[in-house]
Formats: C-alpha cells, sequence, structure tokens
C-alpha cells in the first residue's frame, strides 16, 4: 500500500513539474529585420517572428541601437496557442535615413504576458549587415500611367525563397493592395534577371504612390522606393503636392524624369528662398517651408520653357 501511494505521489508530483515548465516555456526569437514603411521619409519599424512555445500571452522587448545610442524601443505582448509561428509588426515607427546595416535589434522575451520589465528569459540580438538582408534584389522598378491604366514594371537580379510582391497603391494616404504577383524563380529561388509587370486601372484624377512590397517564404517583408504617377486628367507638365501642405513639406513631380532643370521657390515679395540646380528625376521633395504662398519656377535648360506652379503652407 505504501509503494503504490509512493508512486501515485511521485506520478502527480511529476506531472505538476512538467505542466509548471510547460508553462513557463520561453517564446523562441527565429529572426528581427527592419521594415521600411515609407521610403521617402525613413520611416522604419522592426518585424519580429516568434514562435509561442506554450498557450498563453507573452512579453518581448524590442530594442534598436545605433552603436552605443538606443534610437527605437517598444513593449510587445504576444498572444496565441501553443506552437504557433507569427510575425509581429511594431505598432511604433522610427526614422532613420542612414545604412541599415549601422543599425542592430535585441529581441528580450518574457513568460510575462502582462508588461516587459524584471528578468528576460531570452536575450537575442541581430548584428548589423543582418537586419536588413532580404532575399530578393531589385533592378529597377517604374510607374508610367497610360491614359486610365498604370503600367508597373520591375526586375529582379537575385530571389531566394521568395513568395511574391504585393503592388500596393496609395491615392488618399492609405496605402492598399491591388494586385500579388507569385515569384517567377523555380520555388521562389533565381539567380537570373526576372521581369514583372502589372497593369492597374486608376481613373484617379490626383497623384497616386505606388510601391511594391516583397513577401518572402517566411513572411518577411520589405519594399522599395515610392514612385508617384499624375492623374488621367493632369495636363501640365509639373505637379505640386500636398497642396495646401500642412507640414511645411511638398513634392514636386516632372512629366519628363530625364530632363535637366533649374528650380527656383520664391515668397509672395519675390524673394527667392530656395534653388535646385540641374536636377534630373522624376520627381524632388521640399521640406522646411515656413507658411505662406509661394511660387515655383522650373526651368528646362534644354528647352528653356518655364513652368510655373503656386503652393500654400499652412502649418498646424
Amino acid at each position: 500500500m505504501k509503494k503504490i501511494l509512493f508512486s501515485f505521489f511521485l506520478l502527480a508530483s511529476l506531472a505538476f513539474t512538467s505542466e509548471k515548465i510547460y508553462a513557463q516555456a520561453c517564446p523562441v526569437i527565429n529572426s528581427a529585420i527592419f521594415t521600411t514603411t515609407d521610403a521617402t521619409n525613413c520611416t522604419r519599424k522592426v518585424s519580429v517572428n516568434v514562435t509561442n512555445q506554450t498557450n498563453g500571452n507573452k512579453s518581448m522587448f524590442v530594442e534598436v541601437k545605433n552603436g552605443s545610442t538606443i534610437i527605437f524601443n517598444e513593449c510587445i505582448i504576444l498572444s496565441g496557442n501553443k506552437d504557433l509561428t507569427q510575425t509581429v509588426l511594431t505598432s511604433n515607427s522610427f526614422t532613420f535615413c542612414g545604412n541599415l546595416n549601422q543599425l542592430a535589434i535585441t529581441v528580450s522575451s518574457s513568460t510575462s504576458g502582462a508588461f516587459c520589465g524584471g528578468s528576460y528569459c531570452a536575450i537575442k540580438r541581430f548584428d548589423p549587415a543582418v537586419n536588413s538582408i532580404l532575399p530578393v534584389k531589385f533592378k529597377s522598378f517604374s510607374a508610367f500611367r497610360n491614359k486610365e491604366k498604370v503600367a508597373i514594371k520591375w526586375i529582379t537580379t537575385t530571389e531566394i525563397n521568395n513568395r511574391g510582391f504585393n503592388v500596393q497603391r496609395n491615392t488618399n494616404g492609405v496605402w492598399e493592395n491591388v494586385a500579388f504577383v507569385f515569384s517567377a524563380g523555380l520555388d521562389g529561388n533565381s539567380a537570373d534577371d526576372l521581369s514583372y509587370s502589372f497593369n492597374d486601372l486608376n481613373t484617379a484624377k490626383g497623384v497616386s504612390q505606388y510601391r511594391i512590397q516583397q513577401v518572402d517564404l517566411d513572411y518577411r517583408a520589405a519594399y522599395t522606393d515610392v514612385r508617384s504617377v499624375r492623374g488621367e486628367e493632369a495636363s501640365s507638365k509639373l505637379l505640386v503636392y500636398p497642396n495646401p501642405s500642412n507640414d511645411g513639406k511638398v513634392k514636386l513631380l516632372f512629366e519628363n524624369g530625364n530632363a535637366l532643370r533649374n528650380i527656383a521657390i520664391s515668397d509672395m515679395s519675390g524673394r527667392v528662398i530656395r534653388q535646385f540646380k540641374n536636377v534630373t528625376g522624376e520627381s524632388l521633395p521640399i521640406d522646411n517651408l515656413e507658411s505662406g504662398m509661394y511660387n515655383i519656377q522650373v526651368t528646362d535648360l534644354s528647352s528653356a520653357v518655364i513652368t510655373v506652379e503656386k503652393v500654400l503652407v499652412n502649418k498646424r
């Protein structure tokens, strides 16, 4: 009888111990990378791929450093069932226009599902030159209007474990997916140039913005730079947007990206406050404008054609 009771208590103890260890299992941090949410303004977030080994909430503390300087941190509360692997994006963002390889990400995980702090069960650092490496290299990306459609084209030179591409459009301040194009590489892999294209039906009268979101097999994501396309009925060779501007920032959109031009910005008294010489490209961002009305004069150096547009800046 004593032997039976001893065996019972031993099994109960082991079961209790096993459950305690199971309930306290630490989340496994698989990867952490930077995701660019706004290439024009160098806005970044951190994307963390994590496996929750047990049921219940857990927490992660994400920290980004430039050398010894902390430039971003955030506490993330995880939820989900046992063995659930998920990619979590930080809700907040930070601005960094330099080389992302200068930065390092540290992710500290905890079995606490209510807060970050105290002791962590695991700390993992993702070193520079690894953080921003993604499995696809872009050779080119363009977006051009053709009547009621916008022709979007891109070429990749290398693809590794690539799932495909989301074509994203922004016409009213919100990015939306308009199409998904699967990778043309065998099982998402290629060492050769691969060409892609998509025609988007777009009858918007104002400026539309496009970008490509590349998604790999682990659902990590990266973004191309943004391309701006004028509206279907736009006839001016120069577009200024947003107009009016509420933050002192505007963007000039040119009809011919190959032309060489000079640009002068003057206030209503005629005083030139900003000049740009020998500018090429499809667009030019301008910031730090104070409240007021401005004339923007663009001179095409090859044809001597002068185009003038007004812009109102009303800082809030």
